[in-house]
C-alpha cells in the first residue's frame, strides 16, 4: 500500500502590481495552508512569485 509522506504544487504567478502579489499570497494564508515564497521578482511593471504550496493537506515537502 502506498501512502504520501509529503506533496506540494510550485507555481510561477504573474502579477499586475505588487499589492495585488501581496494580496494573493495572504488569501493563502488565510486559508490556513501551508506554503513558502520561493521568490519575488518584477519586471517591466508586472510582479512574479514563485510559490511553493501543501498538496491536499499532506505536509509541505521541505528542501
Amino acid at each position: 500500500m502506498k501512502k504520501v509522506i509529503a506533496a506540494c504544487i510550485e507555481r510561477i504567478l504573474e502579477f499586475d502590481s505588487p499589492e495585488e502579489a501581496a494580496a494573493y499570497v495572504e488569501g493563502i494564508r488565510e486559508k490556513g495552508s501551508e506554503f513558502q515564497v520561493l521568490s519575488r521578482e518584477n519586471e517591466g511593471g508586472k510582479c512574479r512569485v514563485r510559490i511553493r504550496e501543501q498538496y491536499n493537506k499532506t505536509p509541505l515537502i521541505k528542501d
